[in-house]
C-alpha cells in the first residue's frame, strides 16, 4: 500500500537538497556581504551576518554529513528574514539595498513546505510595508514614496503567489510521479515474487514429473529417457554401459506379513542402500512395485561384476527396523547385460529381464548375467 509518508519523504529529500545548494551559494555572498557591512562600520548588520554565516556553515555541513532534518535550517530562514527586513529598514541612498528583499519569497517557499513558506513569505511581506509605510519606531521616517511602495508591495505579492503556485504543482507533481514509481516498484517485486514462485513451482512439478515420490529415485519415464541418452552417447563415443535389473525376493510376503507401510520402508532402505552404493554418474530408477533398473555409466560387465556381487552382499546383511521395534531381513536377486552397439533400450531391458527371471528361478538371492 502506497502511503502519503512516503510520498512526503521524497519531497524532504528535495528540500535537503536544495537546503545544502542554497548554503554552499549564499555563503560567499554573505561573507561579502559582512564585508562591506564592517568596512562601513554596520556593526549591527555585521553581526547579524556573522550569525547568519555561522548558522548557514553549521546547516551546509549537516547535510552533507547526512543529517536528515538539521535543527538550525528554519533559524537560518529567520535570520535570514531579519538580514532582508535590515535593508528594508536600511535600503541605502538609491534604496538599492531593498530590492534584495525579493530574494525572500524564494527562500522560504522553496526551502521550506509551501504553506509554511507561504506564512513565513506572507508575514515578512507584511512587515516590510509596515517599515515603509511608518519606518523604525523612534527612529527616521520612512524614505519611500507611495509609488515605489505600491510596486514593491505587487512584486512581492506575484512572486510570493507565483512561487507558492509553483512550488505545490511541483509537489503535487512530484508526489503523483513518487506514488508511481513506488507502485511500479510494488508491481515488479510482486512479479519477481510471483516468478521466483513459478519457478519453484515448475521446478516442483518437473521434479514430480521424473522423480518416483516414495523412494526418491528416477521413475521409469525418466530412467528411460536417461537410458536412452547414455545409449546414444555410448553408441557414439563408447565405453558402452551396463544394465542391471534388480527385484525383491518375495517382496508380496512382506506386504502380507507386515503391512503395506513395512514394505514401503523396505523399498525406501532399498533405494538408498542402491543410491550409496553408486557412483553419482551411474543412473538408479524405480521402474515398478518392486523393481528397480541401474545403469552402471561406461562400465562392462567384468568390471560391473564385483560392484553387483558387492551389492548383493550388502543387501543380503541389511536390516530394515520398523517403527514397532521389528527387524526385517530380505534379500534380492539381479539380471544384468552388457549393452551393445547395436541394441534399443528395449533389446537391452529384454535381456536384463530375461537374466533376472532366471536368477529367480534359479533360487533367487542371487546374480544372472547375459
Amino acid at each position: 500500500m502506497i502511503t502519503e509518508r512516503q510520498a512526503d519523504a521524497a519531497n524532504d529529500q528535495l528540500i535537503r537538497e536544495r537546503s545544502r545548494t542554497f548554503s554552499a551559494i549564499t555563503l560567499p555572498i554573505q561573507a561579502l556581504f559582512a564585508v562591506a557591512a564592517a568596512l562601513d562600520h554596520e556593526w549591527l548588520l555585521l553581526g547579524l551576518l556573522a550569525f547568519a554565516i555561522g548558522i548557514t556553515a553549521y546547516t551546509y555541513v549537516a547535510l552533507t554529513r547526512g543529517r536528515e532534518r538539521p535543527p538550525l535550517l528554519h533559524t537560518g530562514i529567520a535570520v535570514f528574514i531579519v538580514l532582508m527586513l535590515y535593508l528594508v529598514a536600511f535600503p541605502g541612498p538609491n534604496l538599492e539595498r531593498a530590492l534584495w528583499f525579493f530574494t525572500l519569497p524564494l527562500v522560504t517557499l522553496m526551502l521550506m513546505p509551501p504553506r509554511l513558506g507561504l506564512v513565513w513569505s506572507a508575514t515578512a511581506v507584511a512587515a516590510a510595508l509596515a517599515l515603509m509605510i511608518f519606518g523604525i519606531p523612534g527612529g527616521e521616517p520612512s524614505h519611500y514614496t507611495a509609488g515605489f511602495i505600491l510596486r514593491f508591495t505587487i512584486t512581492g505579492a506575484l512572486l510570493t503567489a507565483g512561487l507558492y503556485w509553483s512550488e505545490t504543482s511541483l509537489r503535487r507533481d512530484r508526489n503523483e510521479m513518487t506514488i508511481q514509481r513506488l507502485a511500479l516498484e510494488s508491481e515488479r517485486e510482486r512479479l519477481n515474487s510471483e516468478i521466483a514462485r513459478r519457478g519453484m513451482l515448475e521446478k516442483e512439478l518437473r521434479q514430480q514429473a521424473t522423480t518416483d515420490a516414495l523412494t526418491g529415485l528416477l521413475n521409469r519415464r525418466a530412467f528411460m529417457e536417461r537410458f536412452t541418452s547414455e545409449l546414444s552417447r555410448g553408441q557414439r563415443h563408447g565405453p558402452m554401459p551396463t544394465l542391471i535389473i534388480l527385484d525383491i525376493d518375495h517382496f508380496k510376503k512382506i506386504n502380507d506379513g507386515y503391512g503395506h507401510p513395512a514394505g514401503d520402508a523396505v523399498l525406501v532402505h532399498l533405494a538408498q542402500l542402491l543410491r550409496a552404493s553408486l557412483r553419482n554418474v551411474d543412473l538408479v530408477g524405480r521402474i515398478g512395485g518392486e523393481e528397480f533398473a541401474l545403469l552402471l555409466i561406461e562400465t562392462d560387465s567384468n568390471a560391473a561384476e564385483p560392484v553387483i556381487e558387492r551389492l548383493l552382499e550388502r543387501i543380503r546383511k541389511t536390516q530394515v527396523r520398523l517403527t514397532d521395534g521389528e527387524v526385517i531381513n530380505f534379500t534380492s536377486s539381479i539380471g544384468s547385460t552388457a549393452v551393445q552397439w547395436g541394441d534399443v533400450v528395449d533389446t537391452a531391458i529384454q535381456r536384463a529381464d530375461e537374466a533376472l527371471y532366471t536368477a529367480k528361478n534359479s533360487g533367487r538371492n542371487r546374480h544372472v548375467r547375459r
